[in-house]
């Protein structure tokens, strides 16, 4: 393949913004790349967890951990879920951080955070937050990503605020995030969908999500 007499050579993966985009889309090399990048801690923080105070891990989880785990989760985190190195991210890694019998949940709260698939729809839905009310906060490119119901009909009906859906003819169509956040964002409560506030908005979420699951 060629592009300006330039040739193209065909690869199994590239890098790109820190994330690992293979051929088949299967994210899991970028999956395995995050994995390596955080094993190391589970045996660092299981040995210091009781020796230092809990602010002190949190620091250390937001510092060398939660940026791994955030960076790219809108599309790794779509994948199928049957790779080891996944299963570990979401089951056991934070076993890491127990205290003798704490909760994984409490962990959760403690940590301001969620288990990797409910971060998955926490950043999806923060997409779609500013799309309904901070579209000059989006790139260019997601400005006209989305459509709402009002957009295609004037008709006064209670959906007319939600997100227009186009069925998907395939299984990885129902994966795509124009497909998936919209579906997520019409499910919301229409409180949570109202509130303007960013800040505000992902607290309730992240409550609304940690309630639901």
């Amino acid at each position: 393949m060629k592009i300006n007499d330039t040739k193209i050579l065909q690869v199994e993966s590239c890098k790109y913004m820190g994330i690992f985009i293979d051929s088949k889309l299967s994210w899991q090399q970028h999956i395995d790349f995050v994995y390596k990048k955080i094993i190391k801690f589970t045996g660092i923080i299981y040995k210091i967890c009781t020796k230092i105070d809990n602010e002190l891990l949190k620091t250390l989880y937001f510092a060398f951990v939660y940026p791994y785990l955030l960076c790219g989760i809108e599309i790794y985190g779509n994948t199928t879920h049957i790779y080891p190195n996944w299963k570990y991210l979401t089951t056991k890694y934070y076993g890491s951080y127990k205290r003798d019998h704490t909760h994984t949940t409490d962990l959760y709260k403690f940590y301001d955070t969620l288990p990797l698939s409910l971060l998955h729809n926490y950043q999806i839905l923060l997409l779609l937050h500013k799309f309904v009310h901070h579209l000059n906060k989006l790139p260019s490119v997601f400005r006209c990503y989305f459509m709402q119901n009002r957009s295609i009909h004037r008709y006064d009906t209670t959906e007319k605020c939600h997100m227009h859906l186009v069925a998907p003819h395939t299984i990885y169509g129902k994966r795509l995030i124009i497909y998936k956040g919209s579906q997520l964002w019409n499910n919301l409560p229409e409180t949570l969908k109202s509130v303007q506030s960013m800040d505000a908005f992902k607290t309730e979420l992240r409550d609304y999500l940690i309630l639901t699951s």
